[in-house]
């Protein structure tokens, strides 16, 4: 109904954006699927949790001048998958930060890095490169097949890997791009 006293209507609630572990309904709000964690250890809504974006919102707080999301945490913010408790940056080698992030000091080249929803993260590609590359295998494998079905080519990662003049452990990254080509729960005939 409109009219001369509709100003006097209660506006709607706002979203709910995040709740602390100190929240009495927070087990109730889990339990109803309302919300979910993120890697700074608090929870938020799930419609928030859905895309690259409102993922990628949920940790800028943690961002360093100069630096991006990383790794596992790129992962998160491209896929949804991959849940890490500590959100992981990279910056220049050069820089000294301090922060309450897991900081990785490395090069990043153009292309490298892309903004999502205003929250500089690196490339898919970068990602996955720097997985195979540096994390533990388990994880490096699982990341890059998150990556792959949303999107990413393997056959870009492995041209990445070959490329002359990287200074990356390629070998034992192409190894893991093996493993993540077969697929699960079957072996490969190496």
């Amino acid at each position: 109904m409109t009219g001369a006293l509709t100003w006097l209507d209660r506006p709607p609630p706002g979203p709910l954006t995040a709740a602390e572990d100190g929240v009495d309904s927070l087990a109730g709000l889990r339990h109803d699927g309302l919300v979910g964690p993120t890697p700074l250890g608090e929870h938020a809504a799930v419609d928030l949790l859905g895309s690259p974006e409102g993922r990628a919102s949920l940790l800028r707080e943690v961002l360093l001048p100069g630096s991006a999301l990383a790794r596992t945490t790129a992962v998160w913010v491209h896929t949804g998958r991959l849940y890490t408790r500590r959100a992981e940056l990279v910056v220049p080698p050069d820089e000294r930060v301090e922060g309450p992030a897991v900081v990785h000091r490395q090069y990043l080249g153009p292309g490298d890095v892309v903004p999502i929803g205003g929250v500089p993260t690196t490339s898919p590609l970068r990602t996955a490169v720097d997985l195979l590359c540096f994390v533990d295998e388990t994880r490096a494998v699982a990341g890059t097949r998150a990556l792959i079905v949303t999107g990413l080519d393997v056959g870009a990662v492995r041209d990445e890997l070959l490329r002359p003049g990287r200074h990356r452990p390629a070998r034992r990254a192409l190894g893991l791009l093996t493993q993540v080509e077969t697929p699960p729960g079957r072996r490969s005939s190496s």
